[in-house]
């Protein structure tokens, strides 16, 4: 699999196809409209996707389908020019999506994200709270994801890749879930750096050490670009390269949504690696305004 990237200031600085299929999500920002208005704008058609945790299922449209069989239900347009308008859509629905078009023949996909402007923290004025974004309303929990999904126990040696964000409670919570067979040694984390724009990459070191710390992590600090899949990608074989024989990888996307494309590309790609997810609900008006315009290009 090759990812190549296109970065900009605005969508006139990019080199844009036009798209057969466009697929979103939910808008619940500034930069979702103009992402989706963008997606609108340069498809023939658009698909909104929303993925529902509890029942299993996938809500495409007006039709809700087992989320197993999306690929099925994707399976006539695998041979299209595909973009994933991954600002709105989230996780799960970008994983999915795009194991079952891959497993029907999909061999390139285009990929859009917006990065915010500013990320909204709430009105506090304590010193103690500047780095509480609180960008998600509700975090359910981990629950497996159709199709990545691992028994975990301590018959196999499991090691677990955690790319970080700024929301701490998220590892602290997975850390807690699986401390019976996930133990720190077995647990390397990914900050994004450089982040989007210089000064953020405090914000998640600042809000992941005393995780990182209390729970004793020491099975890696890596870091990749916030904005880079690429990078990423790369930063996921060099840690599965370094496994035992026999051992399984787990990746928890909990950082920048460009980290969680990486993370999906690379779990439809290789079967054999199990996911951790959490399911956050995304907070409406979570950020102001765009930055920069990245449209990515994956070849399997």
């Amino acid at each position: 699999m090759t990812i190549s990237m296109q970065k900009a200031s605005a969508p006139a600085g990019l080199e844009i196809p036009s798209w057969d299929t466009a697929i979103t999500g939910p808008v619940v920002d500034d930069r979702g409209r103009a992402a989706v208005a963008f997606a609108r704008g340069n498809s023939a058609t658009v698909l909104t996707i929303q993925y529902d945790e509890v029942a299993f299922e996938m809500s495409i449209g007006d039709e809700r389908i087992n989320a197993e069989e999306v690929g099925d239900h994707l399976r006539s347009r695998a041979n299209g020019r595909i973009l994933f308008e991954t600002t709105t859509l989230g996780f799960v629905e970008t994983f999915l999506c795009c194991r079952g078009l891959r497993c029907n023949g999909l061999k390139k996909l285009h990929l859009l994200y917006v990065e915010p402007l500013t990320y909204n923290a709430p009105r506090r004025s304590q010193v103690l709270h500047k780095r509480d974004f609180e960008l998600s309303d509700i975090v359910p929990g981990y629950r497996a994801i159709p199709g990545a999904a691992f028994h975990l126990s301590g018959l196999k040696t499991q090691h677990a890749v955690f790319f970080l964000g700024y929301e701490e409670h998220r590892l602290g919570v997975a850390l807690e879930d699986f401390q019976q067979t996930l133990p720190p040694e077995n647990c390397s984390v990914i900050f994004g750096v450089p982040a989007f724009q210089p000064g953020w990459e405090m914000n998640s070191f600042a809000n992941n050490v005393r995780v990182i710390r209390s729970k004793d992590i020491s099975g890696g600090i890596h870091f990749c670009g916030a904005e880079n899949p690429a990078a990423a990608v790369d930063v996921l074989e060099e840690v599965r390269a370094s496994l035992s024989p026999g051992g399984r990888m787990l990746v928890a996307p909990i950082g920048t949504k460009p980290m969680g494309i990486a993370a999906a590309l690379f779990a439809a790609e290789n079967l054999d690696v199990g996911l951790l997810y959490d399911h956050p609900k995304r907070r409406a008006g979570r950020s102001s305004e765009s930055s920069s315009w990245h449209v990515y290009e994956a070849t399997f």
